[in-house]
This record gives C-alpha cells, sequence and structure tokens, in this order.
C-alpha cells in the first residue's frame, strides 16, 4: 500500500512540479513578425510550468485577443515545448483620418491596428465626414470583395463625397462608382472597359456606362 500511494505521489510530481515536463521553449510560428512576437510574449508566460497543465484553449483566447490575429492554434510539444501557430489579419483597405494616419483594416471589417501609412496594395479610403462611418466601411469593403483579385491590389485614392458616391483610381484610370447598389455588375463593366485604357469610366448608372 505504501509502494502504491509513492508511486501516486512520484507521478503527481513529475506531472506537477518536475522539471521534466516543465514548459522551457516556445516554438512561434506566423505570417508576420508582429504575430509571431504576440505568441511568443503570450506563450513565454507558461514557461516553468508543468506542460500537461498548460491550458492551450485559454492561452489560443489571449492571442487572438490582439486584432492583429485572426487565428492561433496551440499545442503541446512533448517534452518540454509549447508550440503555437498564428495567422495574421491581412489588410485590404486602410481609413485615412484627420491626424493623417490610417487605420487597416481586414476583408470582414475588423480594425487591425493604426499606423502611418498603408502597406503597398492597400487602398486608402478618403473622403468627407463619413468616411469612417459604418455604411462607408461596408460598401467601400464590398467593391474590394467584388472586384476580381488582379484589380483589387491596384485600386488607389478610394473616395467618397458627401452623397456616399464611390470613386477611385485603378490603373490609371478614374472609376466614378457611385452608389453601392448593382456592384457585381459594376466590376464586369469596369473589367471589360479598362481593356480600352480609357481615363475615366463612369458606372454609377451601369445601364448606360460611360467611358472617356
Amino acid at each position: 500500500a505504501i509502494g502504491a500511494v509513492a508511486g501516486v505521489l512520484l507521478v503527481a510530481w513529475v506531472v506537477l512540479a518536475s522539471p521534466l515536463l516543465a514548459v522551457s521553449e516556445v516554438q512561434a510560428s506566423g505570417s508576420t513578425e508582429a504575430v509571431r512576437s504576440i505568441a511568443e510574449r503570450v506563450g513565454g508566460e507558461q514557461k516553468g510550468r508543468s506542460l500537461l497543465l498548460v491550458d492551450t484553449a485559454a492561452v489560443e483566447e489571449e492571442i487572438e485577443s490582439d486584432s492583429r490575429v485572426a487565428d492561433a492554434t496551440v499545442r503541446r510539444g512533448m517534452p518540454r515545448s509549447l508550440v503555437i501557430e498564428v495567422v495574421a489579419r491581412v489588410p485590404v483597405l486602410a481609413l485615412e483620418n484627420t491626424k493623417g494616419q490610417v487605420e487597416l483594416l481586414d476583408m470582414t471589417g475588423v480594425r487591425i491596428q493604426t499606423v502611418k501609412a498603408a502597406p503597398a496594395g492597400v487602398p486608402v479610403v478618403k473622403g468627407g465626414s463619413g468616411v469612417g462611418d459604418e455604411a462607408s466601411v461596408r460598401a467601400a469593403l464590398h467593391v474590394l470583395t467584388v472586384l476580381p483579385e488582379s484589380l483589387r491590389a491596384k485600386v488607389r485614392n478610394l473616395r467618397f463625397d458627401q452623397t456616399g458616391s464611390i470613386s477611385f483610381e485603378l490603373s490609371g484610370t478614374t472609376i466614378v462608382w457611385g452608389s453601392d447598389e448593382r456592384a457585381e455588375l459594376k466590376a464586369r463593366l469596369v473589367q471589360i472597359l479598362l481593356t480600352k485604357k480609357p481615363k475615366s469610366i463612369l458606372v454609377s448608372a451601369p445601364d448606360t456606362p460611360v467611358p472617356t
């Protein structure tokens, strides 16, 4: 009986307190250096804790609480490693603020972070007082969603006027998009009419598009 108790205590010690299973290394991988750093910081808080007692779900939740992170997966790498894989949110739109900075958004509308300048290929929304309201954000994201990927990265100077009408530059051509209505048709028209390399394309009334 004493031997059995001793065996149980030994197992408990190995699981709970032995340095043999204490987290000593965090292996973080991610699509950007920023999210890798987040994973390393949060994972590092588990160092010294028994690997078997690490609440991987809680670690994932803490990493994902950072708006720059889209998804995190945490698993145990026996005997002493915590393995973390992180996916960064990808900015597709930037909102210019009154301080000259831009707020980055992903395709779902999540606001990622505020930076001094938008990354290459991310269109910046400029315009009137409503540029940051939810309706404007949804409209801008819808424009980017319906455009083919080959054109999406070429969008520049996306603007709203006081009526909510959208315009932007695309491969040197000014696109007057108008409202967000019938966006799929407008995207097809823009793709077709761009082959003529006009100075501007008006698709605000998509039944009568006007290249000039």
